[in-house]
């Protein structure tokens, strides 16, 4: 019998336990002429009835709720998960014992709260889980047990709250030169038309003709004239990945470890862009044609964003279907869409001669191509029209 139909077996029985001792009691109690007697059904008469509605009482008032709604983490980092349970009402709750489903977690240091609540208060329990598996998961619901004070009506609540656990790729290390002189993140340049409102340079006094809202309002207060802001000029080079997760372009021997270390590749890529303050975006392929084809484009802002895409990527449900180099072909035509100077960095099995010459006509735009490949094969570190080629490590905390 499992978890939930034993919890139904005793509610049935907790009815069942009400309506048998009520129908019993109160006609004994009436009809008996013996006062002993009567005293001991109208003692027992209160007991069950007093019991029964401590229970009902205790059911309307006690809560859980969760500290954190969502919860994000790297693999193989443990977790930690907080609930609170409440009890609101002015009778104490005996006895309570609080538990949490974990999901899919890996949980070794699982406890579980059996604690007495007064009235008004409450407790905190916690629990840490491994997250051995990249993944979105939803943990929860918690299940409150308790019962009246003689245990005549026993109860189990279930918490309507759960948490999210976004659980992204491990975290590592990567380092690649940026070729061709681009820079990562934003060069400064002494063209005005480049300036960046969020970096102030210096002030200087103001000249007719000056935007009012270049004015420091502040500064000029104290100074008694006004001064206008300066900023610093930049010229943004942004990063835009290319990951390839279409299985059908993987070697099936290794399919599943190649695909999750270009996974993690391009975790490692946008950490480390995001450390340089460059701005970021990536494209998913996941299978021929436009459906298998994800977007996320390159701003000041979207770290987050393509982690938890890269969390909940399941590479094992695209659609099996059998192109050659199709990603090749996909990562053209976005391509053509980038703005000036942008790194674009492709992350994913080796694609042969054809496809880097096919795409070295990306180099029109101005675009800088790079190409992270995880092969078992040795190669060159140039591709056909001198793009630069890094090889994967299969494993190991570098990826390069």
């Amino acid at each position: 019998m499992n978890q939930a139909s034993s919890w139904t077996a005793i509610h049935i029985r907790r009815k069942k336990l009400f309506k048998w001792g009520v129908g019993i009691l109160i006609p004994v109690y009436l009809f008996t002429p013996l006062a002993l007697i009567q005293c001991m059904c109208l003692f027992l008469l209160f007991l069950l009835i007093g019991s029964r509605l401590y229970s009902e009482y205790l059911i309307r008032n006690i809560r859980v709720s969760r500290r954190d709604a969502e919860l994000r983490v790297f693999r193989y980092e443990w977790v930690r998960v907080e609930l609170q349970v409440e009890n609101r009402g002015l009778l104490p709750a005996f006895m309570l014992v609080l538990s949490d489903a974990p999901g899919n977690l890996s949980v070794l240091k699982f406890r579980k709260t059996l604690c007495t609540l007064t009235r008004r208060s409450w407790t905190l329990m916690s629990w840490e889980g491994h997250c051995s598996d990249r993944g979105v998961s939803t943990l929860g619901p918690a299940l409150v047990r308790g019962a009246d004070p003689l245990g005549l009506f026993p109860f189990q609540l279930t918490a309507v709250e759960t948490s999210r656990l976004y659980v992204y790729p491990v975290f590592r290390s990567i380092t690649l030169n940026a070729p061709g002189g681009i820079p990562l993140g934003n060069m400064i340049r002494a063209n005005p038309l480049y300036e960046d409102i969020t970096r102030c340079r210096s002030l200087r006094p103001y000249n007719p003709g000056d935007e009012p809202r270049r004015i420091n309002w502040k500064v000029s207060a104290r100074t008694g004239e006004f001064m206008v802001n300066e900023y610093e000029a930049t010229a943004s080079y942004p990063l835009m990945i290319f990951l390839n997760v279409d299985k059908n372009e993987y070697p099936v021997k290794k399919q599943g470890v190649f695909i999750e270390r270009a996974i993690e590749a391009a975790a490692a890529l946008c950490l480390r862009a995001a450390q340089e303050k460059q701005e970021l975006g990536i494209v998913f392929y996941t299978s021929a044609g436009d459906g298998g084809i994800s977007v996320i484009a390159p701003s000041a802002f979207t770290l987050v964003p393509i982690l938890e895409r890269l969390a909940a990527l399941n590479w094992t449900a695209t659609a099996n279907v059998t192109v050659t180099h199709g990603s090749a072909q996909a990562m053209l035509e976005q391509g053509k869409y980038l703005s000036y100077g942008t790194r674009f960095l492709y992350t994913g099995p080796d694609l042969g001669d054809e496809a880097y010459i096919s795409l070295n006509s990306l180099k029109k735009y101005h675009l800088s191509l790079e190409y992270l490949i995880i092969d078992e094969r040795a190669m060159p570190a140039l591709v056909p029209g001198n793009s630069r080629r890094y090889k994967m490590k299969e494993e190991g905390r570098e990826i390069v």
